[in-house]
């Protein structure tokens, strides 16, 4: 297996050395930048990734502000306060990717968020305070209590849980 120094190596040489490298490469969060992310962030980035799910992700960043406009900016409250009828209406506007089952995540994972509100104060502070060293499990109640969010992990990269 190749050493992660040798790919770094490759990788800084592609980019114009270490400088050029670490100036597109991510930086982890801190617990207080996780716990500061609104919950309209939250799920709004988890729709980013149901959809990108066997989608080009260019169609789908393309047509994101539609959906931020059509999802209410994915503010948890006004959005579960909708019908079923009206999730079936706003599935089918052809301005956003018009997927039933993967609209009806955002509901489910609006609750999810909801829920994690009432029993953490936030959805934020619930992954913020989550013990690093049990992130697996952190991933395994996402998956269990939200919707279509097999992407978890790689939002997750961006928390430094030092």
């Amino acid at each position: 297996m190749e050493k992660f120094d040798s790919i770094y190596a490759r990788a800084a040489e592609r980019k114009g050395g270490e400088q050029g490298l670490e100036s597109i490469v991510s930086k982890p969060l801190t617990r207080d930048e996780v716990a500061a992310i609104p919950e309209d962030r939250w799920l709004s980035a988890f729709s980013m990734k149901v959809f990108q799910s066997g989608i080009s992700w260019k169609v789908v960043r393309n047509k994101w502000p539609n959906f931020e406009e059509h999802f209410f900016q994915f503010r948890v409250d006004p959005l579960l306060m909708l019908s079923e009828e009206q999730w079936e209406q706003k599935a089918q506007d052809p301005k956003i990717i018009r997927h039933m089952t993967k609209v009806m995540s955002i509901p489910a994972n609006a609750a999810m968020i909801q829920r994690a509100r009432f029993e953490y104060d936030s959805f934020a502070q619930m992954v913020a305070d989550w013990p690093k060293e049990s992130i697996t499990d952190l991933w395994a109640h996402l998956k269990k209590h939200g919707a279509r969010l097999g992407a978890i992990p790689d939002l997750m990269r961006y928390v430094n849980w030092a």
